[in-house]
């Protein structure tokens, strides 16, 4: 009676059971898996609506900026500012710009490019306490020479005698 109630209807790719029961028949993962691109990773893009933004890879090498927040926030809060303040068709029209003057003649635009021009959109709109949320501005480090204090000048000695 199991084996009755189990039984796969005749359709391939999923299966349906007697009470509606779906069922991936043996061997469906590895046919997916062998679908999945796995080449050389040479190409990346931003999508929006219907405009792609092909992007350079970044360097594998170079370290984050520290601060920095990573593409996809900084282009979600931008995107979600600008809808808030009615202004997202500017930056559907800075995009445009942006693909009319590729960085390379495949199309590719950098990084950085893509984000400054974030930033020139976001600005033009928000406030600078927003735009500060958005682009955090890059911290400074100080140097460690200048806040060590010169030795033994200026200093008492412990051995000295200042009493009667």
């Amino acid at each position: 009676l199991k084996s009755f109630l189990a039984r796969p209807s005749v359709r391939s790719g999923t299966g349906t059971t007697q009470f509606g029961r779906h069922f991936r028949p043996a061997g469906a993962g590895r046919r997916a898996a062998a679908m999945l691109n796995r080449g050389p990773a040479t190409w990346r893009e931003w999508r929006f609506g219907n405009q792609v933004v092909p992007l350079y890879l970044p360097d594998p090498k170079a370290v984050p900026k520290e601060g920095e927040k990573p593409l996809s926030e900084v282009a979600h809060l931008s995107i979600t500012a600008l809808k808030s303040k009615g202004a997202l068709p500017s930056l559907t029209e800075a995009i445009e710009g942006l693909l009319k003057a590729p960085d390379s003649p495949g199309g590719r635009v950098q990084e950085d490019r893509f984000r400054a021009t974030l930033k020139k959109v976001v600005a033009a709109v928000l406030v600078p306490d927003e735009l500060e949320d958005i682009f955090p501005t890059p911290v400074m480090e100080m140097s460690g020479t200048a806040s060590r204090r010169p030795s033994k000048i200026g200093r008492k000695g412990s051995k000295e005698f200042t009493g009667a």
